[in-house]
């Protein structure tokens, strides 16, 4: 049976009732509440006396001395415990005889003014200081209870126990033989430690029915909902089923519960500052909270988040929030984490946090808001989809994983941003002539900033750098600090010995006898993918309309100058020609006929397309005599690269009339022909990833602190601005044109020079031939032999423009490809056996 709370035997109804106090409690505090609440209304007689657990209080005295009676209502009040019996009875006195009557009221106590007077006074002292009691927060979690009922939930709660909740319940059905009297009203009471069943019978009696928050099931039903936990049910009331399912799990929370009641008002309540000041209160009074850092920072950052969004006003306010805890606690990311999952935060508005958070992703913060970031990491990259964008967040957080020392995730993060950054190997092809490439400005420096960014990881690891170094020397073969860095590294210090060796050398040593060759067979198609740059392999059509414009230019007649020049043949340079016979061979090309030219074609390799094809080798590089003499694998390069411009159908007109021309010459020798150039169709293609770069480079200048980034980053945009890079413009200019025809022209040779490379297999013999091919040597002869060739290529003129640029951009080439994985390949592919 359940045992309720009885009233009193023998006592009329309407003359008895009861209050609920502490255990502790005194009955003096209800004396002096009687004689403050009756002076208060003008009636100052009272007689107190004191009896066995209480007193009596005679109030109402009256003195009738026509019937010399004295008539009251004498007030009983028993402590048992936690319950005060009150009883109220009606007291005649005889004066003659002094004889005392009673009688029963004629009212009913509970409706008493005093009465209630005394239960309010009860609550006040009995409030929790939390909501439940005046809920002027007017939230749906507190149902309508009389005086009485909430005198009685009050008045057992424990130390820093709180109300949550108090809701109405319907239909309470016992799956024992325990029962319930009719009309028992029953309430559903979640306090911050117990949840329970409180039944109120009629009769004023109680029963509390302890519930096991862990077995709480509620079953959606039209209408009343359906709750089970344990041996009962019951249903909710029509209104209140959802009020049940939003306090589910705070029901179910068995540790925690104010806090889990404090992120509930989070979620659903903020719309009012009186919520946000009751969920601050409850996170400061859950003092069962393992991490008593996360509940003060849930107290403080809840009255910044109005509807749940930080507005730029309270931005400030969340920082100084942060610059208060976070350098004090190293667990404040972990904690930011839990927080915004616990309140649910839009991404949004978690983007906001992390931007906050940027002035703490310093060195001495770091390690205490990176788990915060990784946090971000996971859902950034599952919801944004600009290219751009992810480049931006990744790179801070690589660099906030690098400074939390998270070593080994901060290079993973750095190989994802190298790996997906767009081509920009557009950028070498574009130095400006003030550009010092032996400094490492210019080119691709996306890539580089990235790559030192690995290297300094990888270097506070002790960690293999071989990787990385060597991809920076492939990017910035010139600059002195990244041939050294291979020099550590076996595989790579033969190479990069020669390279140091070519840039200081004065005199070219080469080999005049070399091995037999034994070239195999080259395919077009698999070779030319290999040394074009990047960003030109899905530039369809913008050959064959570079092609179409050469078409209609009318070459030198060089027909003219072979009637009258000897043939090269197996006959008078047996060696060179089998050279030319083998490599022919190897590309699957017809032999052109060769020509030994003379007078202003005797310092010059030229190759012609045309129906035959024919080659002019000038005669200067065949005296041994001459300073322009070179030895065969010298003059290999020179021969291949005019092979290889008629082997890739660049033109009828090869690099020493149109690419060299426009590069040496200003332009001056093709600027009246430009304005036909059929650029207009594959611009957009060709450049594409331009915009890109630059866009990428201006991301590298808002990041801070991440090798330089800024510097280079400004670099970049200024190459972009400086050749009109612009993918999308309508305009048509001849100095647009011309310059992207320089960019062709760069492309044309480098592309011919790596394939001369792999067939003079001797960069110091492909070095050489590149000087000594060039039209004013015998002009700068003396400053190599003098000087070297890093001197003579530095040279610069009063502009700080550097006089031999375009040299300088085919070495660097020649280079990059030369210590290139690429080239070892195709090098095996050729000298197969």
């Amino acid at each position: 049976m359940l045992h309720f709370f009885k009233g009193f035997t023998n006592t009329p109804k309407n003359a008895s009732a009861k209050l609920y106090v502490t255990s502790h409690f005194s009955l003096l505090k209800l004396q002096n509440e009687l004689r403050s609440f009756y002076k208060k209304n003008a009636q100052n007689k009272l007689i107190f006396k004191k009896i066995r657990n209480g007193f009596t209080v005679d109030i109402d005295i009256k003195n009738d001395s026509k019937k010399e009676l004295i008539t009251a209502t004498r007030l009983q009040f028993l402590q048992n415990k936690t319950v005060v019996r009150v009883v109220a009875e009606s007291i005649e006195i005889e004066l003659t005889s002094y004889q005392e009557t009673k009688k029963a009221v004629d009212f009913n106590l509970k409706k008493q003014a005093f009465f209630t007077h005394l239960q309010n006074f009860l609550l006040t002292l009995q409030n929790d200081h939390l909501y439940v009691l005046k809920n002027e927060e007017q939230l749906p979690f507190v149902a309508s209870a009389d005086l009485e009922t909430q005198n009685f939930i009050f008045h057992q709660l424990e130390t820093n126990e709180y109300v949550l909740s108090i809701l109405g319940v319907s239909e309470v059905v016992f799956k024992t033989v325990e029962t319930a009297p009719k009309h028992t009203i029953w309430h559903f009471v979640l306090t911050s430690t117990r949840t329970f069943l409180l039944g109120k019978h009629s009769e004023s009696d109680f029963v509390i029915v302890k519930i096991s928050p862990e077995n709480f099931t509620i079953q959606e039903r039209t209408g009343k909902d359906l709750i089970t936990v344990g041996n009962l049910s019951f249903y909710t009331e029509f209104m209140n089923d959802a009020v049940y399912l939003e306090m589910l799990p705070v029901i179910i929370a068995l540790k925690n519960r104010l806090t889990t009641f404090g992120d509930l008002l989070a979620r659903k309540y903020t719309k009012k500052e009186a919520h946000l000041l009751l969920a601050s209160k409850v996170y400061n009074l859950d003092n069962t909270a393992v991490d008593s850092l996360c509940n003060t920072l849930k107290s403080e950052l809840i009255l910044q988040l109005k509807r749940g969004k930080i507005s730029a006003e309270q931005e400030e306010n969340w920082l100084e929030i942060f610059t208060n805890h976070i350098p004090k606690h190293a667990t404040f990311g972990q904690d930011l984490v839990q927080i915004v999952t616990d309140w649910q935060l839009a991404f949004a508005e978690q983007q906001k946090i992390l931007r906050i958070l940027q002035p703490f992703q310093k060195p001495e913060t770091a390690k205490h808001t990176i788990a915060f970031h990784e946090h971000i990491s996971q859902l950034f990259l599952e919801k944004e989809k600009k290219a751009e964008s992810i480049f931006e967040f990744n790179l801070n957080y690589a660099q906030h994983l690098h400074n939390a020392a998270q070593f080994s995730e901060a290079i993973s993060v750095y190989r994802t941003i190298y790996e997906s950054l767009p081509d920009d190997s557009i950028t070498d092809l574009l130095p400006k002539k003030t550009t010092n490439i032996f400094n490492g400005e210019g080119g691709r420096q996306l890539k580089v900033t990235i790559l030192e960014a690995i290297l300094e990881i990888q270097e506070k690891l002790n960690a293999d750098v071989s990787k990385t170094v060597h991809q920076l020397a492939e990017l910035q073969p010139l600059v002195a600090s990244r041939i050294e860095a291979l020099y550590d590294h076996e595989k790579y210090q033969p190479k990069a010995e020669t390279i140091k060796e070519i840039l200081h050398t004065k005199t070219f040593n080469i080999a005049t006898e070399l091995p037999k060759s034994s070239f195999q067979n080259l395919q077009k198609k698999e070779i030319l993918p290999k040394v074009v740059p990047s960003c030109f392999k899905d530039a369809k059509g913008f050959f064959d309309s570079l092609n179409n414009f050469i078409a209609d230019l009318n070459p030198p007649d060089y027909n003219a100058v072979i009637t009258f020049s000897d043939r090269l043949n197996a006959a008078n340079y047996p060696k060179i020609f089998l050279r030319l016979t083998e490599i022919c061979t190897a590309l699957q090309m017809d032999v052109p006929e060769c020509y030994i030219g003379r007078g202003n074609y005797a310092n010059a390799v030229i190759g012609v397309e045309g129906k035959p094809s024919f080659l002019i080798v000038g005669i200067d590089f065949l005296a041994p005599n001459n300073i322009r003499y070179l030895e065969l694998n010298a003059l290999t390069f020179l021969i291949t690269i005019e092979l290889a411009h008629m082997y890739f159908e660049h033109s009828k007109i090869t690099a020493t009339d149109v690419w060299r021309g426009a590069a040496d010459k200003g332009f001056s020798l093709i600027n009246m022909l430009l304005t036909i150039l059929p650029f207009a169709g594959n611009i957009g293609t060709l450049f594409g990833n331009a915009k890109a770069i630059e866009k990428y480079g201006t991301i590298l200048q808002r990041v801070e602190q991440v090798a330089n980034a800024a510097e280079k980053g400004k670099e970049i945009k200024d190459v972009s601005d400086t050749f009109n890079l612009n993918p999308f413009s309508k305009k048509t200019t001849q100095t647009n044109t011309s310059e992207n025809l320089l960019i062709t022209s760069r492309l044309m040779e480098i592309i011919a020079d790596k394939v001369a490379l792999l067939f003079c297999d001797d960069l110091k013999a492909a070095v050489k031939g590149l000087l000594v091919g060039t039209k004013f040597y015998e002009e700068y002869h003396s400053i190599i032999t003098e000087h070297g060739v890093q001197h003579f290529l530095s040279q610069t003129n009063e502009q700080d423009e550097f006089v031999h640029q375009e040299l300088i951009i085919r070495l660097k080439s020649l280079c990059a490809f030369y210590v290139s994985d690429t080239f070892e390949n195709l090098q095996k592919q050729l000298y197969s056996s």
